[in-house]
């Protein structure tokens, strides 16, 4: 009976043993839940983590869209407006052009007519002594641009700016060109009075006869003779423009109503 009692205390020894001591699979259990748990941490962090990289990365994509978006309109405006104003000065050029050409053909108009219809030829009743207004300080300050001296003739007088018939009356007048130094066919008309006043002998010039031309500064322009003749008045061809420096007297042939042309050279 003893040994019956001692043998049951010892199984229920055994068995407080066994119950005390953790089961294994429990064990394996716990240590796996912690890894899933750890693991489920890690990757959930790791997805937070890659969240914020990937709303890092659009916001800075956002901005830099944004910017290079500001570039292209801003690079667009410049373009416009440089564009406009370039357009812009082309076409004032273009207007500028059109009209200098349309200023100079009623300069050309104008002169081709007084050409054809100025009187050269006058008698003496016409004549305006110009030292008598001279003294009257009259016209001379306000038109007179330069002299005209040909020793062979033994004449000298002012040059007036504008050409009209009461300062031919007077002296000898551009009909067109300007005065030297620039280079340019400088025409001067002057009347033939039939005697020794004005132009009236210039058609007895002779090839490198001097015509000495002054402006108001005193330069003095020296020019030779080189031609000589007569055309009639619808021949344009002697006041042509050129870039020479060239000088075209002019005045009338009082018997067949021709023009008579020097031409001399600087």
């Amino acid at each position: 009976m003893n040994q019956i009692l001692i043998s049951a205390d010892s199984k229920n020894k055994k068995s407080n043993k066994i119950n005390s001591t953790p089961h294994i699979s429990t064990i394996k259990n716990f240590k796996n839940n912690l890894r899933q748990k750890s693991s489920s941490n890690i990757h959930t962090h790791n997805i937070n983590y890659n969240n914020q990289n990937q709303e890092f990365n659009d916001t800075q994509t956002h901005t830099e869209k944004k910017q290079h978006t500001k570039l292209i309109a801003k690079k667009m405006t410049y373009l416009f407006s440089f564009s406009t104003c370039f357009a812009f000065i082309l076409f004032s050029f273009y207007m500028h052009h059109l009209y200098i050409l349309n200023q100079n053909k009623k300069s050309s108009n104008r002169i081709a007519y007084n050409y054809q219809t100025l009187k050269l030829y006058s008698n003496d009743s016409l004549f305006t002594n110009y030292k008598d207004l001279s003294q009257k300080n009259y016209y001379t300050k306000k038109y007179v641009i330069g002299e005209i001296k040909i020793p062979s003739l033994n004449i000298s007088y002012p040059i007036f700016s504008i050409l009209d018939d009461e300062t031919l009356k007077i002296a000898p007048c551009i009909f067109s060109g300007k005065m030297p130094p620039e280079k340019n066919n400088l025409c001067i008309a002057g009347h033939n009075y039939n005697n020794n006043l004005f132009f009236s002998n210039i058609s007895k010039l002779k090839k490198e006869d001097k015509i000495y031309i002054y402006d108001n500064k005193k330069h003095e322009y020296i020019y030779s003779v080189f031609a000589n003749y007569e055309v009639k008045t619808d021949d344009l061809s002697p006041i042509s423009s050129n870039n020479f420096n060239e000088l075209t007297l002019i005045t009338c042939n009082n018997i067949n109503n021709n023009r008579i042309i020097i031409k001399g050279s600087f």
